[in-house]
Formats: structure tokens, C-alpha cells, sequence
């Protein structure tokens, strides 16, 4: 006896299925040659105007020592638990809830908890589930080979069909009695489960290990998602309609579904709280992500990306980490690991429900089909301040994300953002990465000019609490650019402040120079004095340098008389000495050429008098 019928016979008395269901050969054969899309378009034909039942609206956690499943209807309704041993994350399948443990596969419904059925399955693993209402079947996988079965149980529990084989079959969807079922990585049959047959076969030219019905249309993939309809028929040429989802920078091991055959416990861990999400728009459109958005989390934070622009949306904290979610029509709906389900809208992020389990969660699945969310409680927040709260929260374990929204902050044309980061850089507890960001996007801002003048206004005082200093130096480049006058005096402020850095001090004289004006001679002329003949290093050499640059522009006699003195005195350092010398060279020659045109210019003038009328 060989080893496939080995499995077989003992898969047959585990499931205690094998009086009128049947082993069918032929399903999921490789012993079958491309039809052209003849048998699965005959499959399309057939349904043509169906739409499979929506799954129901539920959040179903594992709670206790992995011990009871919690459920809680998100429509209304009262929580539910049911006591079992959970040793596979629970699958929402339209209405039912199928988990795994101690030895048997089992069902609740999704609504109330109550016990469907439950079949023994020793040796085998839960991959997937589907329903339509009358039937749930169940793709279960060996734990010490290849081989998969594929049960279809009434709601009694009673197996219709049963269908045993060496492939490796993915997670099912159902509708109208027929069951789609992907395997092998590129198929995906279709099994008539009243007739015990599979009826028809597409060849996917992409990865396919999971199949899902969702808003009443049925998809297919893993990496990527495929529709089921009228290009179906061409799919083994790469024609089937696959959905938009855009590739762009996500934080974590993100992933839009994962594989069945990677078993799936019931502890959370952080591949799943690292996850992608998306609902397909309607099946009766052009194929395309419903309300344009793709969602991701990574541990508390959960994003929102606009598809058509691909930039940040919106972002939302969580006081603890995210262990499930499933994107809505219209919405988000997410489940935290104290048992907290959220609501937030499509668009802007904002919470339009709150409900809660009442106890911490191991994990945690959810399903959103037929949810509509309604108004939100409050309005939202702007982007900026919700960037604002992700980005000044201090979890080591956000930073990767973090570094993600601060490029998103930094191109941002609201002036909100760029308080946020001068926050960011001005607070002693941001993580020294998003710092280092921070001031790298500041000197970019146009705009928040008001903003950084407050900032400005801040100085390290510890008896006062004030613990660190503004980015001074990316303040002053972007108020340069801006040409913001009414900020010298808050610049020259900070020529002597201690707290800031040497690059900090050589922006602000350098801003000086465009901005500054008569009132800040004095605080420069005192910056100069201190630092011509003592300033080390590269910056504040040029720091002194562009001080006596701007006292040369607009200090008027006495400023002049100030560098002069100090390039006469051979205590006045070299660096510092060699490039004023040259300022002051090319500010008397740009005088010189200035004086130079004027004259010209009068000349012009007198001589177009001169010339008699005609």
C-alpha cells in the first residue's frame, strides 16, 4: 500500500466521513490540459447575476490561556464566548466561525457562539474556510506530508463530500454551492458540491493559495488579488483582472494574505500586528480598492494611503497594539489587544464607533463585509496633528513606522506639519533617528513661519524646565529662504545661547546675512568679538565670518570699522581672517560696479537731454 493511500484511509476515520461522501480521483488532478478558459467561463456563465453571501460583521478573539473564543457582533448584538481549546486562529466563513483544537475541527455561528458541529481531525491543520449559507467547507492540511483534504458540511455538521489528495489546497470561498478552491500556487478549481465534481479550472498567472468572497464578488491570490468575472476565461494568458493594490514603501513585514500552509496559532504575534489590508470597490465597476485606500499597521498605529496619489491619508494611535483588522465599505474596522474595537472612517481616519470584549485577547480576527459606518463621533484631526501624536510617542517599537511618517510630515503642505517637526526636534525624548529627520526636512518648510519664531523664542533654562533648544539652525535656513524679516531678532537671540550647536550658529549668521538689519548689529558685533580670535573648528570659524559679513552689509561706519579693526589684528584667527578679508573684497567691488552703473546711468540721462529736438 502506498503512501498516498495510507493518508488517505487515515484522514477517512479521523474525519468520520466516509459513508455517503465520497474521495473523488479526479478533483485537482495535474492530469488536465488548458481548455482555454472554456470550463471556468461555463462557471461564470453560471452564476452570472449571483452574488455570495456577505460575510458576517463580527470580531472573534482567542481569550484565557488560549481556552474560549470571543465574539462580538459589530451590527449589535451581545457578546458571545464559547469555551474550546484554540490551538489555529479562528476563520470567519460567511456565517460561521471554524477554529481548531484538541484534536477536532469545530463551528460556531458567528452571531451567537452557539456549537454548529464538530468533526474529529487528528494529524491535520486548518488552512481555510468557507459558506454560503447551506454549506461550509473546510480545507484542512497533513502535519507530516503534503497531502490536503477537503471537506463540505452541511449545517448540521453532516459531510456532503469529502475529497482527499496529494495536493496542497488553499483557502476556500463559496457561493451558490460551488466551492473555489486554489492550489498547487497557480490554479483554482471550481467543485460543484452537490454534484461531488470539480467543474472547472482557471490557470492563474500569479501566486494563488487563497480565495475570499467579499462585497459579493469572489477573488483570488496572495501577493496579489484577482477577480472572478468575464476575464477569467483568459487568465492562463496573464488576462484576468486583478485589482490596483499599488506597491509603495509600508513599514514591517507586511502582507496582504498570508499563506495557508504556514500554520497559524492562537497568540498574536508580530506578523500580525505588521499587516496590509484592502476591500475590492464594487464587483459591478472597473476593478479598484474601495474608497481608494490602503490600510496597513504596525503594532499601535494603523494607516490609511490614499491609492490614487499613494501619500498618507491619515493615521491613527491606539493606546495598545493592533492584533486584527479588515478594511470596510466606507471604513476600518480594527481590534487592539485589550479587546477594543474601533471603527474609523475611510477618508479621514475619524472614530465612528467604539466597542469593547471586555478582556485581553491572544489574537484576534475580524470581519467587516456588510459594515457601513456611520457618522463619526467627533471630527477628525487635522493630518498634522494625528501625524503629531504618532510621531512624538516614544515605543521603541514604532520607530520603523515612525521613519515612515516623518517622510510623509516633511511633504506635507499643511502648516501644521512643520510644527510637528519643530516639535519633534525640539523634544529630548524623540528617538535621535526621527531628530536627525526632523531637521533635515525643516529647512525645506515655506511656510509655518510663525511657528518657528515661537520656537525661537524658547531657550534652555533648567530652573524653568526648559530642557532642550529649538532647531535653531534648520529654523534659520527656511526663514532665510522664506525671507522672513520680522525674524532676525529671534535669531540674533541665539547668537550666544550656549545650548545650540555650532552648526546652529553658523545657519543663524548665515540667515542673518539675507534677513537681518540695523537693530541686530549690536548682538553681532558682541557674537564677533567673542568668537574672531577664539571660534574653533570649521563652524564657528565661518559662523564669525558671516557675522562680519553682515556687519560689512548693514552695519553701516562703525560696523566697517569693527571687521577692519579685526583683520589689522593679528590676534583675529586665520581662517576667520582670509575668507572676511574676501568677503570685504567682493562687497567693495559689488559697491564699485554698483556705483559704476548709477554713473552710467546719469550719463545716459544727461546725454538724452543734450540731443537737440527734431
Amino acid at each position: 500500500m502506498n503512501a498516498a493511500r495510507l493518508f488517505v484511509g487515515a484522514a477517512c476515520v479521523a474525519l468520520s466521513a466516509c459513508g455517503g461522501a465520497q474521495s473523488h480521483a479526479r478533483s485537482f488532478s495535474t492530469d488536465w490540459e488548458d481548455d482555454g478558459g472554456a470550463s471556468i467561463e461555463a462557471v461564470r456563465v453560471r452564476l452570472a447575476g449571483a452574488r455570495a453571501t456577505l460575510a458576517a460583521d463580527v470580531a472573534v478573539g482567542v481569550a484565557g490561556n488560549s481556552d474560549k473564543l470571543v465574539g462580538l457582533p459589530l451590527g449589535g448584538g451581545a457578546k458571545w464566548t464559547f469555551a474550546h481549546a484554540i490551538e489555529t486562529r479562528p476563520v470567519i466563513a460567511g456565517g460561521v466561525v471554524v477554529s481548531q483544537g484538541a484534536g477536532e475541527v469545530f463551528a460556531v455561528d458567528a452571531q451567537t457562539g452557539a456549537r454548529l458541529w464538530a468533526r474529529p481531525a487528528a494529524g491535520l491543520v486548518l488552512r481555510g474556510a468557507g459558506d454560503d449559507g447551506t454549506y461550509t467547507v473546510v480545507t484542512l492540511g497533513s502535519t507530516g506530508g503534503s497531502g490536503s483534504t477537503l471537506l463540505a458540511l452541511d449545517r448540521q455538521g453532516n459531510v456532503v463530500q469529502k475529497v482527499e489528495t496529494e495536493r496542497s489546497l488553499g483557502a476556500p470561498a463559496v457561493i451558490k454551492g460551488l466551492a473555489f478552491v486554489p492550489w498547487g500556487q497557480q490554479y483554482l478549481s471550481v467543485y460543484d458540491i452537490d454534484k461531488g465534481a470539480e467543474i472547472g479550472r482557471a490557470l492563474v498567472r500569479g501566486k494563488v493559495s487563497q480565495a475570499l468572497a467579499s462585497g459579493g464578488g469572489v477573488y483570488f491570490g496572495e501577493v496579489e488579488l484577482f477577480r472572478f468575472d468575464e476575464a477569467i476565461k483568459t487568465s492562463s494568458r496573464g488576462g484576468a483582472t486583478k485589482l490596483p493594490i499599488p506597491k509603495r514603501e509600508l513599514p514591517g513585514a507586511t502582507a496582504l494574505m498570508r499563506s495557508p500552509e504556514e500554520r497559524v496559532g492562537p497568540v498574536a504575534m508580530a506578523v500580525d500586528k505588521t499587516r496590509m489590508y484592502v476591500r475590492p470597490g464594487a464587483i459591478d465597476a472597473p476593478a479598484a480598492l474601495d474608497s481608494s485606500r490602503l490600510y496597513a499597521n504596525y503594532f499601535r498605529l494603523t494607516m490609511a494611503f490614499d491609492t490614487t496619489t499613494s501619500g498618507l491619508a491619515w493615521v491613527h494611535s491606539s493606546a495598545v497594539d493592533v492584533i486584527g483588522g479588515a478594511a470596510a465599505s466606507g471604513g476600518f474596522a480594527l481590534c487592539d489587544e485589550q479587546g477594543k474595537v474601533e471603527i474609523l472612517d475611510a477618508t479621514t481616519g475619524a472614530t465612528t464607533a467604539e466597542l469593547a470584549m471586555g478582556e485581553p485577547l491572544k489574537s484576534c480576527v475580524v470581519s467587516a463585509d456588510g459594515l457601513r459606518p456611520g457618522a463619526a463621533k467627533s471630527p477628525a484631526l487635522p493630518l498634522s496633528a494625528q501625524l503629531s501624536a504618532a510621531l512624538t510617542s516614544n515605543d521603541p517599537e514604532l520607530v520603523a513606522a515612525q521613519a515612515l511618517l516623518m517622510r510623509e510630515l516633511a511633504t506635507s503642505p499643511d502648516e501644521g506639519a512643520t510644527r510637528t517637526l519643530i516639535d519633534i526636534a525640539s523634544n529630548p525624548r524623540s528617538p535621535p533617528t526621527l531628530v536627525a529627520e526632523a531637521r533635515k526636512a525643516l529647512p525645506a518648510r515655506r511656510n509655518g513661519a510663525r511657528a518657528m519664531i515661537e520656537a525661537l523664542g524658547r531657550h534652555y533654562d533648567f530652573l524653568r524646565d526648559v530642557r532642550s533648544a529649538p532647531p535653531v539652525g534648520p529654523i534659520a535656513q527656511a526663514l532665510s529662504a522664506m525671507k522672513d524679516k520680522s525674524a532676525a531678532a529671534a535669531l540674533a537671540s541665539h547668537l550666544v545661547d550656549p545650548a545650540d550647536t555650532d552648526d546652529d550658529v553658523k545657519q543663524t549668521t548665515a540667515a542673518l546675512i539675507e534677513i537681518g538689519d540695523a537693530p541686530q548689529v549690536g548682538a553681532l558685533k558682541e557674537f564677533f568679538g567673542l568668537y574672531r580670535a577664539s571660534a574653533e573648528g570649521e563652524e564657528l570659524s565661518q559662523a564669525a565670518v558671516n557675522a562680519g559679513h553682515a556687519l560689512l552689509k548693514f552695519g553701516g561706519p562703525e560696523g566697517r570699522k569693527v571687521v577692519d579693526a579685526a583683520l589689522a589684528d593679528a590676534m583675529t584667527g586665520a581662517m576667520v581672517k582670509s575668507r572676511l578679508a574676501a568677503v570685504e573684497q567682493s562687497l567693495d567691488a559689488e559697491k564699485a560696479l554698483a556705483r559704476d552703473k548709477a554713473k552710467a546711468g546719469e550719463k545716459s540721462k544727461e546725454d538724452a537731454g543734450k540731443k537737440p529736438a527734431k
